[in-house]
């Protein structure tokens, strides 16, 4: 990996980079973004690049990039100011001592990883000052505490079901018609089912809530009564008979609320996003 003082690193890109002479460079709902604090953010963004990809900056392949690399860092300024704007309308503050105990813990890790000699090496190699690694934890304890807020609630409807995947409507037919007959739902999983994660479980599939499933599988599975048993059901993964054993409100996994956690989070913040008065004051793919 190429070291930030040979040739062709980011001394290199910081030549290229365009740099505004304006005071600011974007306003954010009425709150001005100054061009000194995004050029702050991009020598960041230069360094993290250069040095974890080895970018040659002589190469006019990579040189070609800098202008789209200069607007996904203006991107992120911008939504870093939106981020701070919705926290203080909801009255979420970070706590300093906060932030640097989370700090406290990541030197304790790092220095214990033994890939650093020391929390200084660790911050020379990344780039970063300590003010720089103040601020990255202060704006992801911000994302945390608003996606506490915004992501979804953790007790939610789970259904209990199984299910028997084959490959065509007719065989789904011909199982429908066992299951008619009195024909054990189970045994008929083992016999029939293609899907290996389950079949030999008697197709069942455990608890889980909306956002897993395909969502046409989804769509019937919680549209169901315990005990029923659906039509044949086409997904891209091909026919399914669900049965479900159970429904109740329970709370999620914590991996999987993580999960969707930050989907939901992503989705209200994008509608934010696209609700929020911008003005970029600086076309960096169209310089004037």
């Amino acid at each position: 990996m190429g070291d930030v003082s040979e040739p062709g690193g980011v001394e290199v890109a910081l030549t290229l980079v365009t740099i505004p002479s304006q005071e600011n460079i974007a306003v954010v709902n009425g709150d001005e973004v100054s061009t000194a604090s995004y050029e702050e953010k991009l020598n960041r963004a230069l360094s993290s690049v250069t040095r974890n990809y080895a970018v040659d900056w002589n190469d006019p392949e990579n040189q070609a990039l800098i202008p789209s690399l200069q607007e996904q860092v203006l991107d992120q300024v911008i939504q870093r100011v939106l981020l701070g704007q919705l926290a203080s309308q909801e009255g979420i503050t970070i706590d300093a001592e906060e932030v640097e105990a989370e700090i406290a813990e990541i030197q304790s890790q790092i220095e214990e990883d033994g890939r650093f000699a020391d929390w200084e090496s660790f911050l020379a190699e990344n780039g970063l000052t300590d003010e720089d690694v103040r601020e990255l934890v202060a704006d992801n304890m911000l994302v945390e505490a608003l996606a506490e807020r915004h992501g979804g609630p953790r007790v939610v409807e789970h259904v209990h079901a199984s299910h028997i995947l084959v490959e065509t409507e007719e065989t789904a037919q011909e199982v429908l018609d066992k299951l008619a007959e009195g024909e054990d739902f189970a045994d008929l999983a083992a016999e029939y089912s293609i899907d290996p994660g389950s079949k030999d479980q008697g197709g069942d599939l455990d608890w889980f809530p909306r956002g897993v499933m395909v969502p046409e599988f989804e769509e019937v599975a919680f549209s169901l009564d315990a005990g029923d048993t659906s039509d044949p059901v086409e997904t891209a993964f091909g026919y399914h008979i669900i049965r479900v054993h159970e429904k109740e409100e329970r709370e999620m996994d914590a991996d999987l609320y993580e999960q969707l956690q930050q989907q939901h989070f992503q989705t209200w913040f994008e509608e934010q996003l696209a609700q929020a008065s911008i003005e970029r004051l600086y076309d960096f793919q169209s310089p004037e």
